[in-house]
């Protein structure tokens, strides 16, 4: 193998191989590059260089071909030599020495002696195989001119002379009645206002809190009582000296008592409920099937301040009151009250 192969091979991994008697190889970096003329992007790589004064034998390139070729590192130096001798004969013979992969040798015509590298060989490791591709131009888009239309012309025909314009009687009819049936509407509703009209000579009207005698008056339409020691159906007037009668199902005698169920969720500060209680007017807040039910609805009664208690179960219903009273009067003041409040399921049980 020839002493260019050698110098080829420490071209890859040194940027500088010397030659004893000859001069040393520089390889330097160089980037990617466009070439413009002939449309191509080259590889980044390293550009090979000759400086004839580096003859220094810095033993690389002796000791590079003494492993390749297993002899000694002196005889690997004198075949260096005598390869050198021969560069220098071929070069005085010919006036051209061409080293393969490397580049071109040839003296001026002051007799200094040049070199011209081969740009095919790419000694950069990194950029091995790669190869120049095309850099094909780019196109810029065209401007498309955008063409304004102006806005169509709106034409309004005009009726001609002597036709009668019955679309603007039907619309004004149409407009009659609607306002009419709008002002029926409001009148209906008490004076409802409506947010695309107005009433200019009706003043708007605003809410009055009812006096006393007016929620005694309320409280007393929803009073009815029950027979008492009645069971059974029996026919109970709606109201008090009112003809009208309504049928109620009083339930049948009461079966023996039950032992006591363990279950059941005691009553907690519940006032108990004698035979002998004079407090026979009930403000009823609500019936209960289940008496957990009842009782839970006596508490948050209670918390709220008023003296609720739960009455003896008919028919399986547990009754929550406000608040028992001895005289009717008392029950509805206080049946307005709680109304008042916000309850107005309020009802009164004479019992």
């Amino acid at each position: 193998m020839g002493l260019e192969r050698h110098i080829h091979e420490l071209l890859y991994h040194h940027d500088c191989v010397i030659v004893p008697h000859w001069g040393g190889f520089l390889a330097h970096y160089r980037p990617a590059r466009l070439d413009e003329a002939r449309q191509l992007v080259h590889p980044p790589g390293k550009d090979i260089s000759f400086n004839r004064h580096l003859t220094r034998n810095d033993g690389l390139l002796a000791d590079h071909l003494a492993k390749r070729e297993g002899v000694r590192f002196d005889q690997a130096a004198a075949r260096i030599d005598l390869e050198v001798e021969r560069w220098q004969k071929d070069l005085l013979r010919t006036g051209r020495l061409e080293l393969p992969g490397i580049g071109i040798f040839y003296p001026d015509t002051e007799q200094n002696l040049q070199f011209d590298p081969d740009r095919k060989v790419n000694y950069l490791k990194d950029a091995f195989a790669l190869r120049p591709v095309a850099a094909l131009p780019m196109e810029q888009p065209k401007e498309v001119p955008v063409l304004r239309v102006p806005p169509p012309q709106v034409v309004v025909e005009q009726p001609r002379a002597g036709m009668s314009p019955w679309w603007a009687a039907a619309a004004a009819a149409a407009l009659a009645v609607f306002l009419a049936g709008t002002w029926w509407l409001g009148a209906q509703q008490g004076g409802v206002q409506w947010s695309a009209f107005s009433w200019p000579d009706q003043a708007p009207r605003t809410y009055t809190a009812p006096s006393a005698s007016e929620q005694r008056e309320v409280a007393t339409a929803g009073l009815f009582s029950l027979p008492e020691g009645s069971l059974g159906v029996q026919q109970v007037p709606l109201g008090k000296g009112d003809s009208i009668m309504l049928t109620v199902d009083l339930g049948a005698p009461p079966a023996a008592a039950a032992p006591a169920d363990t279950t059941r969720v005691a009553v907690v500060n519940m006032p108990p409920v004698h035979a002998s209680d004079t407090l026979k007017f009930h403000v009823v807040a609500g019936c209960f099937a289940q008496p957990e039910n009842a009782d839970r609805y006596a508490h948050e009664l209670q918390a709220k301040g008023h003296p609720a208690r739960i009455l003896a179960p008919r028919n399986n219903l547990h009754p929550v009151v406000y608040g028992s009273h001895a005289t009717r009067q008392e029950a509805l003041d206080m049946l307005a009250r709680v109304r008042a409040e916000g309850a107005p399921q309020a009802w009164l049980l004479v019992r």
